[in-house]
């Protein structure tokens, strides 16, 4: 699973055109299109009630401890 945040700006009402992606053609990819700029926060915050990214709040995905800090 990759991840890339863009910005796009809208060149006609309601269509974006994304360009350079590591996709091909048939591929699918998820998007999320927040309208305003956002600090990170509100962007975890969409996603904590979407089911298929319920594996961010998942302990048993956490891969490191404390202990590792040392």
């Amino acid at each position: 699973m990759g991840r890339i945040r863009m910005v796009a700006t809208s060149e006609h009402d309601g269509e974006l055109h994304l360009r350079g992606l590591p996709i091909r053609r048939g591929q699918q990819a998820d998007v999320i299109v927040l309208t305003e700029p956002t600090d990170g926060g509100e962007v975890l915050a969409v996603l904590g009630h979407d089911p298929g990214w319920a594996w961010l709040w998942d302990d048993a995905e956490d891969i490191y401890t404390e202990a590792d800090l040392e």
